[in-house]
């Protein structure tokens, strides 16, 4: 809140929830919600701000997608309300505002329905499907999760569903634990306090969930369990980034469904062309041709097919092209550190899939609309 009278409303109308008032506007929120995701709602000021949509994209890139948001201001427009609820927002309410104002607008639209969520609301979930061993799908799902949260600021997850032989962990040079596996195969045992037992913080933004199990072990992953974790992940986090085993196993189909973005990656090869048409025959059968994008890596590489036979065999130019950036791919990987970090290029690379799934490029008020959960 930017002034007294709005916090002692607020004091007021909310007493006896966990409320902690923080003086300040819109643009103190965005930092505080940098680094600081752990609330179930938040009401905020935009008093003063000159253009108050652009804020509200700002604090949609770092807020979790299960945060109710309200504000005040001082705009009274009818129009300007109508703009601010099509986008998705709990409430607004105009100065001045009273006690009798939060609990009879305020207070149910935050409180009233705590726990209940809408089915549709959640993080937005992309797979990496490698159309052929070898390919680069976890490396490019590693690099990829980091430069969203990079560019974003947002909170990422980065599930690797890969349970044995996965590589994701080994290239982060993390050694994860059981709890992955424990939840695929029995939700009832998976409850919020799994993602602090299970996930790995690769950094403030960005945690790691996957699992290291024996190669001969009998794993009874389930479509419930699988559900359960992915619900559960996008509850906490803005985007989910999954690399996904191929072929499907059926339990696994919910990620492809409910991924707005599955990015079936091949390299120049005869091999990863025909996986690639079986890969994305796949996916349309369960989730829709409309989500489904081609990602040739290490596009240009000695020895690998020309570009024109690629296009040929696709049908169609791919969908996002990542070149060969050399050797420090490979020592990345060695090295249990991100290529990101240092190899040249690969940022610049990945920046127009950043795009295509966050939507930077798009309408502003349709970007606002998915992060804040309609």
């Amino acid at each position: 809140m930017n002034d007294e009278l709005s916090a002692a409303a607020m004091r007021k109308g909310l007493e006896g929830s966990n409320i902690s008032i923080k003086r300040g506007t819109i643009r103190n929120a965005i930092r505080m919600l940098e680094t600081d995701t752990d609330l179930f709602a938040l009401v905020t000021d935009i008093s003063g701000i000159d253009d108050p949509f652009a804020e509200l994209e700002r604090l949609a890139s770092v807020c979790p997608p299960d945060v109710r948001v309200a504000l005040i201001g001082e705009n009274r427009e009818i129009t300007f309300y109508r703009a601010l609820m099509e986008l998705g927002l709990a409430e607004y309410l105009p100065k001045p505002i009273t006690r009798d104002m939060v609990l009879d607008q305020l207070r149910p639209k935050l409180l009233g329905a705590m726990g209940a969520r809408q089915p549709d609301r959640g993080g937005h979930v992309i797979s990496i499907c490698g159309a052929q061993g070898g390919a680069g799908a976890t490396s490019i799902a590693i690099n990829l999760a980091l430069q969203l949260a990079e560019t974003t600021k947002a909170k990422v997850a980065l599930l690797d569903l890969h349970l044995q032989g996965g590589e994701t962990a080994v290239m982060l040079g993390v050694q994860p634990g059981p709890g992955l596996r424990i939840a695929l195969e029995n939700p009832m045992r998976a409850d919020t306090l799994f993602l602090e037992r299970a996930a790995i913080e690769v950094n403030e933004r960005v945690c790691l969930i996957s699992g290291d199990e024996e190669l001969d072990a009998h794993l009874d992953i389930t479509e419930a369990g699988v559900r359960h974790v992915l619900g559960l992940l996008r509850q906490r986090f803005n985007y989910i980034v999954v690399d996904v085993p191929v072929p499907f196993p059926a339990s696994i189909h919910p990620v492809i469904a409910l991924s707005r973005h599955v990015l079936v990656l091949l390299e120049a090869e005869v091999t990863g062309l025909r996986n690639a048409h079986a890969v994305r025959a796949a996916v349309t059968n369960i989730a829709g041709k409309d989500r489904v994008f081609t990602l040739l890596n290490r596009a240009d590489r000695p020895g690998g097919l020309p570009r024109a036979a690629i296009v040929k065999a696709l049908g169609a130019e791919p969908d996002m092209v990542v070149p060969d950036l050399g050797k420090g791919m490979t020592q990345a990987v060695n090295l249990g550190i991100p290529a990101l970090k240092h190899v040249s290029g690969l940022r610049r690379h990945l920046a127009p899939i950043v795009r295509e799934i966050t939507g930077l490029d798009a309408e502003r008020k349709g970007w606002l609309r998915s992060l804040f959960g309609r």
